[in-house]
């Protein structure tokens, strides 16, 4: 499987807002020319990131979304764990019963508290 992620939120005066995407693909087929061909829609989650926990250089990032493919569904409660870093990084999304351990291989993650005004 094959994972493009996005997300971006913050907090003002109390209150989180942000959105999340992630799509997955996977093979054609798992064998011949096919195998390494990653354009079959596996899932995607669109969503509302409405919680945010900062430990570190992680966040636990909490929300609903719309999921077509692998754990369809309108108003699904995801959380998203992240840590701040490059190719390595891990990230675990969670989608009601199923869980999807992710490694970022371009790109990069951002975690910071938001300074005192």
């Amino acid at each position: 499987m094959f994972t493009t992620l996005a997300f971006h939120v913050e907090e003002d005066g109390g209150t989180v807002t942000g959105d999340f995407e992630c799509f997955a693909r996977v093979p054609e087929s798992g064998t011949g020319s096919g195998s390494a061909a990653f354009t079959v829609n596996a899932m995607y989650v669109t969503g509302r990131i409405t919680g945010a926990a900062v430990n570190g250089d992680a966040a636990i990032l909490t929300g609903t979304a719309t999921i077509t493919g692998l754990g369809a569904g309108t108003n699904v409660p995801f959380s998203i764990v992240v840590h701040r870093g490059g190719s390595g990084t891990t990230v675990v999304l969670t989608t009601g019963a199923l869980v999807f351990h992710e490694i970022l291989v371009e790109g990069s993650i951002e975690v910071r508290r938001k300074e005192a005004d």
